[in-house]
């Protein structure tokens, strides 16, 4: 499965999202296309700065001023985690829950796998100072709480998705056709959802990533062990909005 995708699943199976971000850069870190997916499936975000061994006193007590609420952690060094478990395990009891299922999302190497072994006590989640060390979904249960770690999110620049959708770029040239494609799904989403059913013979839901999938199996572009083709998908939906086939 692709970054998006594994992101995405993390986020619908999960009641908690923890959001990583790096202290360091924390407006960098952020990523809008997170935060939409979390508001649209309702599920309660924990933002966590990581890193803050890495600032200075100023700085952390102005991102605390700034962002009540969140935690502030250092992965490596084991600082913050006992407030964020404890913060987590109220969270879920709030909701009623035995077991809660924490998702963990962020861009590649801001410290997810870090916070997660230190969690646990234990190194079950790889760590690296290499992006995107992570490869899939991995469930670990720390004591009362279920995480779901997933590779970071590969950081895009909207540049190529503006490209794509104005037909300046090939979609086989495109290093993220799926985002582009999932672009194209929200824009009949807004504007006319008719067309989309009606050209892919499907019926639509309100999650583009889910039609997107809808759209692959509808297509039979299916890999190995009967997975979307992720990739074929994206290409097939980008170029019949470019050549028109598709109209708003």
């Amino acid at each position: 499965m692709g970054f998006w995708t594994i992101v995405n699943k993390v986020i619908g199976e999960s009641d908690i999202v923890v959001f990583v971000l790096d202290a360091r850069m924390p407006e960098m870190s952020w990523n809008d296309e997170i935060d939409r997916i979390i508001t649209r499936k309702k599920k309660i975000l924990v933002v966590v700065f990581n890193k803050i061994d890495l600032i200075s006193a100023e700085e952390l007590n102005r991102l605390k001023i700034k962002h009540k609420g969140a935690f502030f952690v250092s992965g490596i060094n084991n600082i913050g985690l006992k407030d964020l478990k404890t913060g987590l395990l109220i969270q879920g009891k709030r909701m009623g829950l035995f077991l809660p299922r924490i998702g963990v999302v962020g861009y590649p190497n801001v410290g997810k796998s870090a916070i997660i072994n230190a969690l646990a006590h234990r190194s079950r989640a790889k760590v690296s100072a290499k992006s995107g060390t992570t490869r899939g979904v991995q469930y670990i249960k720390v004591g009362d709480l279920k995480i779901l770690d997933s590779p970071g999110v590969v950081p895009y620049e909207d540049k190529e998705v503006k490209l794509g959708l104005l037909a300046a770029k090939n979609p086989e040239k495109l290093r993220n056709p799926e985002k582009v494609a999932v672009n194209v799904i929200s824009l009949f989403l807004e504007q006319n959802v008719e067309a989309l059913e009606k050209f892919y013979n499907i019926k639509v839901s309100e999650d583009p990533y889910d039609i997107f999938t809808d759209i692959g199996k509808k297509r039979g572009f299916l890999a190995k062990g009967g997975v979307v083709d992720e990739r074929r998908t994206a290409i097939t939906i980008v170029r019949d909005w470019q050549r028109g086939k598709i109209k708003l």
